[in-house]
């Protein structure tokens, strides 16, 4: 698993650290949803969840939610992600 979670954004400039590597496949993977806390999150994540079992094959998935959108993800959220899940999606909605 994972050592440390790496932001694929970047905020203009260099980054200072590298994107995280793509997986080379989902299927048999255990994949986190955060739900950051926009309105109708958890109703987009509850389909993102079924296209990615139903199309790509992913195993299992974890889900977590962050208590606002502004606050980052407590650090017991952000271990467990790390600890166990291959990848994730962090998901706006409204």
């Amino acid at each position: 698993m994972a050592e440390e979670m790496l932001n694929p954004i970047g905020y203009g400039g260099k980054a200072e650290k590298p994107l995280a590597p793509r997986l080379s496949s989902l299927r048999g993977k255990t994949i986190a949803l955060l739900d950051i806390g926009f309105p109708n999150s958890n109703v987009f994540l509850d389909r993102i969840e079924t296209l990615l079992k139903d199309r790509y094959g992913v195993a299992t998935i974890v889900r977590h939610a962050k208590p606002s959108p502004t606050r980052m993800a407590k650090p017991e959220v952000r271990q467990d992600i790390l600890s166990r899940c291959h990848g994730v999606v962090e998901a706006v909605s409204s």
